[in-house]
């Protein structure tokens, strides 16, 4: 079964819950789960490096500049610990999620993630001052749809419960990027080591 995208993406913006459990509804096959989670990455880490050739920090700005492949590779490997921490926390608050259902809404919006990132892109070139505006509006959008999702995929029959499952894992995601960059060093991110 294959779902409408037009309605789906109108329902993930209008019942986020209801476009929750379409997205449950179908057996997803594992392998198209993961496959559309490197896809989406992929997109994603191609629209960052437009937005670092169109946006350019100044060099004296000490910021982590990532390759593409880094941030690729940085990114699929957070998604992947991501989920996974969403799983185990999810599962110590009572929820009755399976991996895969976590993986296909994740992946879901990070697909819409591709989208709004295109439209971020463009709408900065037009009014730079609105598109930071948008763009908070729809991180704190997207937050209220991610907990509704959480909620669905593990049952939980709780908003506030999958707050905390988000919060959790969000700890896990700190915690394991801290790893990441006390292993590869700052180098890696493109900045001086006697920083």
């Amino acid at each position: 079964m294959i779902l409408p995208l037009q309605p789906l993406v109108t329902m993930t913006l209008t019942a986020p819950a209801q476009a929750a459990r379409a997205i449950l509804s179908v057996q997803w096959p594992r392998e198209v789960l993961w496959t559309s989670l490197v896809l989406a990455i992929s997109l994603n880490a191609l629209i960052y490096s437009v937005q670092e050739l169109l946006f350019p920090l100044p060099s004296a700005v000490v910021f982590p500049r990532f390759s593409p492949l880094s941030y690729f590779a940085a990114m699929l490997m957070m998604q992947v610990v991501f989920i996974y921490a969403l799983f185990v926390s999810g599962r110590w608050l009572g929820g009755q999620g399976r991996v895969e259902d976590l993986l296909a809404v994740v992946v879901w919006l990070q697909l819409l993630q591709v989208a709004l990132q295109l439209a971020m892109t463009v709408l900065f070139l037009i009014a730079p001052v609105l598109a930071g505006l948008v763009n908070l509006a729809a991180t704190l959008f997207g937050l209220f749809i991610f907990v509704n999702f959480i909620n669905e995929a593990h049952r939980l029959g709780s908003i506030w419960r999958a707050f905390g499952v988000l919060i959790m894992a969000s700890i896990t995601i700190a915690l394991a990027l801290s790893f990441l960059l006390g292993l590869v060093g700052p180098s890696f991110l493109g900045i001086p080591a006697n920083v």
